[in-house]
């Protein structure tokens, strides 16, 4: 199965560096910008599904997305593709967080039980994560590809899910809009394309 996973076009708290989690914020108009971007670059790809997180700055970079896509499949909304539910934190830039909670923040990526308050554990969101890929994964035929659209955090656990990690931070970058592919066999996994944005050249660098 090939699997192509875009991260959301950027939103007004990616570009301040906000923690976003599953507060429901729009796309910015660079972001919309973006959205339109992946979907030309992805205008003759054939997917059997696409699936993206219910929130609208996913719903809507998946909706963008499929405009442009020459045979669109049709999207699936997963709740428990969501972002991570980082509680408290939600709104507060990253310098707010480690000024507030020097000691969470410090050690939240390295901990798979520590949550910020109010929030989930790693732990809790990569059950979560894997639960809403793997009812959809399951829908997909051998040899077909899936699209999904979700968030960064997201993208992150997947990784670690496919590539085998373990509970270890996958040591990845994935920007706004960037666009990432793997390919799996059974239980096998290739990265074969990591955070590309290629079809990003020429739009703003509100999000570099």
């Amino acid at each position: 199965m090939r699997i192509v996973v875009v991260r959301h076009g950027i939103t007004e708290w990616n570009a301040a560096r906000r923690f976003q989690g599953q507060t429901d914020i729009a796309l910015s108009e660079v972001g919309r910008l973006q959205a339109r971007s992946v979907g030309k670059r992805l205008h003759a790809e054939r997917f059997q599904l696409c699936v993206a997180s219910d929130l609208q700055r996913t719903r809507e970079t998946a909706e963008r997305i499929l405009a442009e896509i020459a045979h669109p499949p049709t999207l699936h909304l997963e709740p428990e593709l969501r972002e991570m539910n980082f509680g408290v934190w939600e709104g507060l830039t990253f310098d707010e967080v480690a000024a507030r909670w020097p000691d969470e923040a410090s050690n939240f990526h390295h901990h798979s039980l520590l949550a910020p308050p109010g929030g989930e554990t790693w732990a809790q969101f990569d059950a979560r994560v894997t639960r809403g890929f793997e009812r959809h994964r399951a829908r997909v035929d051998s040899g077909a590809a899936l699209l999904l659209v979700v968030h960064g955090g997201v993208i992150h656990a997947l990784v670690r899910r496919l590539m085998n990690l373990g509970d270890r931070p996958a040591p990845i970058h994935v920007d706004p809009a960037g666009v990432t592919e793997i390919e799996t066999e059974g239980e096998t996994a290739w990265m074969r394309l990591l955070n590309d944005r290629c079809h990003l050249e020429g739009l703003s660098k509100a999000d570099s």
